[in-house]
């Protein structure tokens, strides 16, 4: 079970914010300073606090990102080895591949073509589209060294995404409960819409949930906050009360929130089979 104290949690959001460097090496950093958890709440953890400061750091400006290329290019002819976009994200504070894109929106690409910045997302993907050969591995290093913004980086983001929505498919599949999922729903007509909506209600520790929400993530209050007014609130209101799964643990302040116990539960994974009460005749129960 992976629910945090707030002392640990700011333990690991303070070793983040004070390292300097690429978020790779951190989360190598911060994995070797925590080994009692789970790399993938370090590392769902990590990328909150990247993308914070990133809110903090980054700007997207024509003027500024002339200055950058400029940079860029006064290192190149001074000699410096390759990596040097790295090693300028890392002065600047921004992220590798956010800056290898604004270079290439708002100078490589800067043409006056009205599709530059839609050619400059293409190039961050496949750098062979960039015809300066040099330039393209610099730009190919910043997104495989970016394991937040990086194009590898979200790949991986999405397909582990993908991977507990079905691991959550199969575990409601396992014991016959039945559901109808987002894809369903929308077409239907409702514009939000949680992953998994049962037909018939169950109970968890004798809590009766509508729904159930997955997130590949760990939840701290921010980010817990944010989806119940996004999201959460607006599946109570339609569905009633539901289970929301953050599979990489949360904060554990969370549990004596308003909400919880009266409006949603929550879990760092699929629900024990023994705490389960099932109101459909077709599921798997204790007998």
């Amino acid at each position: 079970m992976v629910v945090l104290d707030a002392t640990t949690y700011r333990t690991i959001v303070h070793d983040i914010r004070c390292y300097e460097g690429l978020s790779k090496g951190c989360k190598d950093f911060i994995e070797t300073k925590h080994p009692n958890i789970p790399a993938f709440t370090l590392g769902s953890i990590l990328s909150t606090q990247w993308q914070l400061r990133m809110k903090r750091t980054y700007r997207k400006n024509p003027n500024i990102n002339e200055k950058y290329y400029e940079m860029y290019k006064k290192r190149k002819d001074d000699g410096e080895n390759p990596g040097i976009l790295l090693r300028l994200s890392v002065e600047l504070i921004i992220a590798p591949s956010l800056l290898a894109s604004s270079i290439l929106e708002h100078t490589y690409f800067a043409d006056g073509d009205r599709n530059h910045i839609n050619s400059a997302k293409q190039a961050i993907k496949d750098t062979t589209l960039i015809k300066d050969r040099e330039f393209a591995y610099e730009v190919y290093l910043c997104s495989l060294y970016d394991i937040d913004y990086g194009s590898f980086g979200n790949a991986i983001k999405q397909s582990i995404g993908k991977e507990y929505e079905q691991k959550l498919e199969f575990e409601l599949n396992a014991l016959n409960i039945s559901f109808i999922d987002e894809n369903v729903l929308r077409s239907k007509g409702y514009d939000k819409t949680p992953d998994f909506k049962l037909i018939l209600p169950i109970a968890v520790d004798g809590f009766v949930i509508n729904w159930i929400e997955s997130k590949a993530l760990f939840g701290d209050d921010a980010i817990h906050a944010g989806y119940l007014k996004d999201q959460l609130l607006c599946y109570w209101n339609r569905f009633g009360p539901g289970l929301v799964i953050y599979w990489f643990g949360y904060l554990d302040v969370l549990q004596s929130s308003a909400e919880n116990n009266t409006m949603i539960i929550l879990r760092d994974g699929f629900p024990d089979r023994k705490s389960l009460t099932f109101m459909n005749p077709g599921s798997i129960d204790d007998s």
